[in-house]
């Protein structure tokens, strides 16, 4: 069965009901929107459209075999970074080391971010020769032009992003996970561990052996009250974090400057007690014996 959500709508018994294309309705207790960037249950949450805007940034997106990638004298079978004004290159092994994923990334930094409306599909094939165009200025050095030649089918996307963020996940009982709540650029590899962080902090909320109906309200206002702040801190962060890869970072160019931004910015991503902040979001709701 294949429905699309066109819209939510709020009843006075405090249950809302979820309105599909097809013209069919459904009501629920509680709705949890997990609708990604384009979401239609952001809209209901916020209470005015949203903006996802375009961050001037397009990714590359390329999978080759690491035997296409013999000549090239860089060790690739490590995740690696490369470093240049405006653009960026991200690779690593998967599958086993089987497959070499290869991004590239450039930016038009000339324009405010959110100023250029980009027409829809956001990701569509692209051609060699425009990506070879794209990073066809000197300083690349000769592994990344054998990496490029390459890359003969390469996927464009034009990456968007939730600006500004939201200030809360909830409305009601309808509450927000993942890209619907906090769509974010890519740098950090962040953006799905957020919305796995969303979904283990609200099903421990809701999933208490002590949880009833009566409990939804307090619930999902301790969802947001650990949520928003933590997801938002990441979003803000990969876009930084983008700008330091493309030597636009706040401390500066030099390659210096980029180690020292680096150094720690993974560090709160990486080292968070989620566990202990959700058993006390919980306690706030049930008592200090709240299951995990």
């Amino acid at each position: 069965m294949e429905k699309r959500c066109i819209s939510v709508s709020a009843l006075s018994s405090g249950s809302h009901v979820l309105h599909f294309a097809d013209g069919s309705t459904y009501e629920a207790d509680l709705v949890i929107g997990a609708d990604g960037i384009k979401s239609v249950i952001r809209e209901f949450v916020t209470g005015r459209p949203t903006s996802l805007v375009y961050s001037n940034s397009v990714a590359y997106r390329s999978v080759v075999s690491p035997e296409a990638l013999k000549g090239v004298k860089t060790d690739m079978m490590r995740p690696l970074c490369w470093i240049g004004k405006d653009k960026h290159i991200i690779s690593y092994p998967v599958q086993a080391n089987q497959k070499m994923n290869l991004v590239f990334f450039s930016t038009d930094s000339s324009v405010p971010m959110g100023s250029v409306d980009v027409p829809l599909p956001w990701a569509k094939p692209a051609s060699q020769d425009e990506l070879l165009h794209e990073f066809s200025e000197a300083g690349w050095g000769e592994d990344t032009k054998l990496i490029l030649k390459e890359m003969k089918d390469p996927s464009k996307w034009y990456l968007h992003l939730l600006h500004p963020s939201l200030t809360s996940y909830v409305r009601q009982r309808v509450v927000l996970v993942g890209d619907a709540a906090h769509a974010m650029l890519p740098h950090l590899g962040a953006g799905a561990g957020q919305g796995m962080e969303d979904v283990y902090a609200l099903c421990s909320l809701l999933g208490d052996a002590r949880a009833q109906k009566c409990h939804l309200d307090d619930a999902l206002k301790a969802y947001d009250s650990i949520r928003v702040a933590r997801a938002n801190m990441v979003q803000t962060m990969s876009t930084i974090a983008g700008n330091i890869y493309e030597k636009r970072g706040p401390g500066g160019g030099t390659n210096a400057q980029l180690r020292e931004q680096l150094e720690a910015i993974y560090h709160p991503v990486w080292h968070h007690d989620l566990k202990q902040e959700v058993k006390r979001a919980v306690a706030s709701v049930y008592g200090p014996r709240g299951v995990l």
